[in-house]
């Protein structure tokens, strides 16, 4: 985490707020790393080369392992860029954003439907989630460079800042953009868009799909699922 902090804390929330628990000892231990120093993620940057987050990711994945933790979640969009560099050598489950909102695609029956997308120029560029959205059969609408220059990414940035009323209005409007471009439901790809936009606003909630709380969900399941394999609870 820490890319940024404040979404870091959103995903915090949400995991703890989906965990079926009746008291303390029913949570899920955490290991956090919010690390706000860890470079930009900027694609085509040779990994080694001076500025790439690589090295920084991999040294905060290692300080995870380290404190015990026994399966990782990244709440930034962007960083799943390199994933496959953070994942190799794991002996531990590293649970992937997009494969937890296709998941969420799926489980609500949008079979076909077109989804929309917002996120950083470089979760845009990189294809992050539109390759795998089509691939799984549904169509993909993406917020076009100058919506993402104009509001999508201003929108970030004053989350970033802790302009949070500021960023909503940005944020709303590439939302009903993309609603009336013939976008079923939009997929906020980066953990900043959920903070700005609210998503315990019913006008959003019936229009986004929230990563954060999908990647939350997706935690919450293997842990379920890993306390039940070992017979505890």
């Amino acid at each position: 985490g820490g890319m940024g902090p404040l979404a870091t804390a959103d995903f915090l929330t949400k995991l703890i707020s989906l965990t079926p628990a009746l008291e303390d000892a029913d949570h899920i231990p955490l290991v956090v790393s919010s690390e706000p120093h860890i470079p930009a993620r900027v694609l085509g940057m040779a990994n080694d080369a001076p500025g790439s987050p690589l090295a920084a990711m991999l040294e905060r994945r290692d300080f995870l392992i380290k404190g015990g933790a026994q399966a990782i979640a990244m709440p930034c969009n962007t960083a799943h860029y390199w994933y496959a560099d953070l994942k190799a050598g794991l002996d531990v489950p590293f649970l992937h954003i997009v494969e937890s909102v296709i998941g969420v695609l799926e489980a609500e029956d949008h079979a076909g439907a077109t989804i929309g997308l917002m996120g950083t120029r470089a979760t845009i560029e990189g294809r992050l989630y539109e390759d795998p959205i089509r691939q799984r059969g549904f169509a993909c609408l993406v917020a076009d460079a100058e919506l993402t220059a104009s509001h999508v990414v201003p929108g970030i940035a004053l989350v970033k800042e802790n302009r949070i009323p500021e960023a909503r209005a940005l944020l709303r409007h590439a939302v009903e953009r993309l609603a009336d471009a013939g976008a079923e439901k939009v997929v906020l790809g980066c953990t900043e868009l959920p903070v700005g936009l609210d998503m315990s606003d019913a006008w959003v909630a019936e229009r986004c799909i929230d990563p954060t709380a999908a990647l939350a969900q997706a935690c919450v399941d293997w842990a379920m699922a890993a306390r039940q394999q070992a017979g505890i609870g």
